[in-house]
């Protein structure tokens, strides 16, 4: 099937579900399952440290997606929603981690015992650059989800472009000014 068959199918079944057919729902999950997959293998590559799989990852994304009453309007949309979903899971099991990290609530453990610190390294980087991304989003939109769709959304320049309805060429800008913002926004 080609590219735009696919499209064009997704659409019509976003659209279905929308209008309130389950069966249409459990053919999109079908549909987009191993894209979903494939865009929380990306994000975990970019994430050292993060404890979840990528099969994890993806079934939290599906479920936060399912539970939303978003109102998609084609593939590129859904897919822009599993990006930002994969990358609320993995700012959430950071955050969960940081907090048992910290105790939560936790029995006293001798220090010998303690929680792999190697392990949980990025999470106070992955909570930070959540946050530098939120501050970027209402100074410049497109440059946040530039970042989010090339590091958490695994999509190729080619494909943002599409996605974002903008050049190549001004994917590759955002990407150079939203990565000097945030390491800008990072570093102080």
């Amino acid at each position: 099937m080609s590219d735009a068959a696919s499209d064009h199918d997704i659409t019509r079944l976003l659209v279905a579900w929308r209008g309130g057919d389950v069966q249409a729902r459990e053919a999109l999950m079908q549909r987009v399952y191993a894209n979903v997959r494939a865009i929380a293998m990306q994000s975990l590559r970019n994430m050292p440290g993060a404890t979840l799989s990528a099969t994890d990852l993806a079934h939290e994304a599906l479920l936060k997606l399912l539970g939303s009453n978003l109102d998609w309007a084609d593939r590129r949309h859904f897919y822009h929603v599993a990006a930002q979903a994969t990358r609320q899971v993995l700012v959430d099991a950071a955050r969960k981690r940081l907090a048992d990290k910290r105790g939560a609530g936790a029995e006293h453990v001798e220090i010998d015992a303690a929680i792999d610190l190697a392990a949980n390294a990025g999470d106070d980087q992955l909570v930070r650059i959540d946050e530098a991304l939120s501050e970027l989003a209402l100074n410049d939109q497109r440059r946040a989800q530039t970042i989010e769709l090339v590091y958490f959304g695994g999509l190729s320049r080619p494909e943002v472009a599409a996605a974002l309805a903008v050049s190549e060429g001004t994917v590759d800008r955002d990407l150079r000014l939203a990565r000097a913002w945030l390491k800008t926004a990072l570093c102080a």
